[in-house]
Parts: structure tokens; C-alpha cells; sequence
């Protein structure tokens, strides 16, 4: 019953920010546009070629398992925006369950139980996990992958854990923070002479996770100077946001929970569900340190539920009076941890921080989308619409498709901006509930828009003005 209660709180939870706030938590996002369009292009066109993006070539800069899960989804399901975020809300559901599932395997007496079952709602309400649920990333693909390969692993399936998360490398590379565990476990493993027997089933999901690598090569052996430009790109950007772990700090708090996993593991000795439960929960927040972008936030919000998890775990089994002592103040950290990690507002994701307000407002206008939709609609065919890069292209692909009308950025590439396309029209909506933040970013909208509600603005450009 515990159980089901969590997962019933949850569940509801995902649902009313699905179905009550649908494009206002989060609002719309860039991101989402570079990722759903290739995804309806494939599922509409059999590419993943879309001329806004890069008029010369595919984009790489994403391993192309998230857009493949959305092109297979629009593929059975029709394509809609709506359904864009709905995968994600699956996908997060998903993770609850797995979660769930963690948390039985480790057998908590019952008071330890509703502990651990609080701190697994903590951790899932939190507005920076929350958020997964309901925007078109893939960060709720490949967390629950990443705790599917966590549970396998405290089955005693390492193989099948191992190619979980080399698998999930194709949906996001931030898979490469989950294997340190396993080089942990290989390194015991020498350290004490055992040896590791793998089950037919798990050297079968290593051979197959072998095969979706090798075609992910293969993908980018035929566009190697796309990845290598697209890549260089991004390693640029992640320089420009900070140091390598946030900094010494960062490296101070990875290396304080890798320390208190050796030091379980020492111990212990043997590689328990305690250690494994605080490796992947310093994998996590090694991930959002380094990865340093607001969408990230989430990854210390479950690093901090795992190594909760990991103390409560020591505190239920611990035989001497000192270790429940130790147990009991390292548990209590990490819940102050979780807590702080999952409800203190940061910036930049201040703004998108769910309030009343969210409930009672839409984004846009449904009115509004279908006056564009229906514009967009009755285009002749060739015709070159940008929306500015904002996020909202995604409302208006099925109907730019059907009419044959191209979709433009207006800049020149996802991360050039000059020289500017020619386009016919630009589409430019405004709305309160825009971060100021992200209006700086409107290089290509003169004027800049002012985070104010006055619906969408269709502007007919040079381009058109010229063919006249």
C-alpha cells in the first residue's frame, strides 16, 4: 500500500502539470524545437535533415536516440506538440516506477521504508525533476534508463547494467558519468582476485548494446565533419559556462561522496547496494556539476535522494552502536541536502518555477495558435516562415509540412547567427510569462520582444517584397 500511495501522489502530480499546465511549466523552449523537429522530419520524411537547423547538413551535436524515440511516437500517434511532452511525462513515470522498484529491492524494515518512500517523493516532486516530465528533452529518457541499469545492477545483472548505460550513450553522453560504477567494480574485482560470471541475458544486452553503438559510429562516420564542427561547438560552450565541476568546490563535493563510498566499500567488503547506491548517486551529481546548465538541476536532486537511500540503508542493517550513530547523522545530511537541492529556487531557473499563477493563464492563446496555424496553413508552398528560434515552431510543424511551407530560424545555423536568412515571413509571439533573460537572446527579432501578452505578430520580410 505504501507503494501505490507514492506512485499514486506522483502520477497525479505528473498529470496536473501535463493536462493543467501544459506550456506554461516550463514554457516552450529552443531546445525543444531542435529536437522535435528532426523527429518529425524523420517521421514524416525518413531524415533527420531539417533545412532551419542547417541548410548544408544534418546536425549532430545530439546522439539521435531521443529524436528516434519522438519520430516512432509521431510515426503511430500523428505529430502534435502536445504529444512531444506527453513521451516525456511516460518517460518520467517510468523512472518513478523504477525508483519504486529500487526502493523495495533494498528490503527496508518498515519505519526505514517510509523514510525512504518520503524521500523518493521528495526527490520526484522537486520542481527541478518535476520539470522533466513535461518538456520535449531527453533528460527523462535516459534518467530512467540510468536507474533501470542501477536496479539491474543491485540484481546481481552487471552485464545488463553496463549495457544500459552504454546504450543510453546514444541518447545522451551524459551516459559516460554512469560508468563509474562499473570501473569501480572491475577495480574491486582485480583488487580482491574475484571473479565476474556474466548470464547469457546480460552477454546478449552487451552484443546488442555493442550493435547500437556500432551504428551510431557508422552515423557518424557518414557526417564526420558535421559531428567534429557540432562538437567543438559544444565543448566551446561548456567552457564558456564555467570550470571543469563547477570549480574546486565541485570537485570538493564529488570527492567527498566517492570517498564515502570507498569507505563503504572498505568497510563492507564487498560491493554491496550501499556502495552502488552511492556511486551512481555521485555519478548524478557529478553530471549536473559539470554539465553546469539549468536543466541539469534535476541530476542533483537524485544524486542526493541515492545517497540518502544509501546511508538509510547502513542505518537499517548497521550492527554496532557507532555505525547507527554515524548512519543516523549521514542520513540526516543528505536529507538536508535533498531538500535544499530540490526547493532552494535558483537561477536561472527562477523564472520557470511553478506558482498559482501557471494555473490560471495559458502560455498563448489557444486562440491565438490557431489563428498562426490556420496562416500558416494557407501559404503557397515554398513560402519561408521564421518564428525567430523562440520555441513555439513546434505548434505549427503539421501544418507548415502539409503546405509545403519551410520552416526558417531566421539565423543561419542552431549556432551561427549571421549572415541572416532570407526569409518571406516572420512570426514573432510575445508573452508575460517569458523569462526576461531569454529575450536577450532575440538577435534576429528586431524589435526585441518585451516579455508582454500581446499574442503573435506576423511580419512580411525583404524576401518577399523582392519577388513582388
Amino acid at each position: 500500500m505504501p507503494y501505490l500511495l507514492t506512485f499514486a501522489v506522483l502520477f497525479l502530480a505528473a498529470l496536473l502539470v501535463r493536462l493543467a499546465m501544459p506550456f506554461e511549466f516550463p514554457i516552450p523552449w529552443n531546445d525543444e524545437t531542435v529536437f522535435i523537429a528532426p523527429a518529425h522530419t524523420m517521421s514524416s520524411d525518413g531524415t533527420f535533415f531539417v533545412d532551419a537547423l542547417n541548410a548544408g547538413r544534418v546536425v549532430m551535436w545530439m546522439p539521435p536516440g531521443y529524436t528516434l524515440l519522438l519520430a516512432g511516437v509521431f510515426k503511430v500517434v500523428g505529430y502534435s506538440f502536445d504529444i512531444a511532452r506527453w513521451v516525456s511525462t511516460v518517460c518520467w513515470l517510468v523512472g518513478v516506477l523504477l525508483g519504486l522498484l529500487l526502493v523495495r529491492q533494498l528490503a527496508f524494515p518498515h519505519r526505514y521504508l517510509l523514510c525512504a518512500l518520503a524521500a523518493t517523493l521528495l526527490a520526484f516532486l522537486s520542481p527541478y525533476v518535476l520539470v522533466n516530465s513535461n518538456i520535449a528533452r531527453m533528460e527523462a529518457f535516459y534518467s530512467a534508463l540510468f536507474l533501470a541499469s542501477l536496479l539491474a545492477l543491485l540484481r546481481g545483472l552487471p552485464g545488463i547494467g553496463l549495457a544500459l548505460v552504454l546504450a543510453s550513450t546514444v541518447v545522451h553522453f551524459n551516459a559516460v558519468y554512469m560508468l563509474l560504477p562499473y570501473g569501480v567494480l572491475l577495480g574491486w574485482l582485480i583488487l580482491t582476485r574475484q571473479s565476474l560470471i556474466l548470464r547469457a541475458s546480460e552477454l546478449a544486452a552487451l552484443v546488442l548494446a555493442a550493435a547500437v553503438l556500432a551504428a551510431y559510429a557508422l552515423m557518424i562516420a557518414g557526417n564526420l565533419n558535421g559531428f567534429l564542427e557540432d562538437m567543438a561547438f559544444q565543448f566551446k560552450l561548456k567552457r564558456s559556462m564555467g570550470e571543469p565541476m563547477s570549480g574546486p568546490l565541485g570537485w570538493l563535493k564529488v570527492g567527498l561522496a566517492l570517498c564515502f563510498a570507498v569507505a563503504q566499500l572498505v568497510y563492507l567488503r564487498r560491493f554491496g547496494a550501499e556502495v552502488v547506491l552511492s556511486l551512481y548517486g555521485t555519478a548524478f551529481m557529478a553530471l549536473a556539476l559539470h554539465g553546469q546548465s539549468m536543466w541539469y538541476f534535476f541530476s542533483l536532486v537524485l544524486g542526493a535522494w541515492l545517497l540518502l537511500l544509501s546511508a538509510l540503508s547502513m542505518l537499517a542493517h548497521a550492527q554496532h552502536s557507532w555505525l547507527r550513530r554515524c548512519s543516523v547523522l549521514l542520513a540526516c545530511g543528505f536529507a538536508g541536502v535533498l531538500v535544499l537541492q530540490g526547493y532552494a529556487k535558483r537561477e536561472p531557473f527562477t523564472p520557470l518555477w511553478p506558482r498559482a499563477e501557471l494555473l490560471q493563464r495559458p502560455f498563448l492563446p489557444q486562440a491565438e495558435i490557431e489563428r498562426i496555424r490556420q496562416w500558416a496553413g494557407s501559404l503557397p508552398p515554398g513560402t519561408r516562415v521564421s518564428f525567430g528560434y523562440t520555441g513555439i515552431e513546434p505548434f505549427f510543424f503539421a501544418e507548415l509540412h502539409t503546405a509545403g511551407v519551410i520552416w526558417s530560424a531566421g539565423r543561419h545555423n542552431v549556432h551561427e547567427v549571421l549572415p541572416l536568412r532570407k526569409d518571406h515571413y516572420r512570426v514573432v509571439c510575445d508573452s508575460a510569462l517569458y523569462p526576461k533573460g531569454v529575450l536577450k537572446f532575440d538577435l534576429d527579432i528586431p524589435p526585441l520582444r518585451q516579455g508582454l501578452d500581446t499574442g503573435c505578430r506576423i511580419e512580411a520580410r525583404d524576401a518577399l517584397e523582392t519577388e513582388k
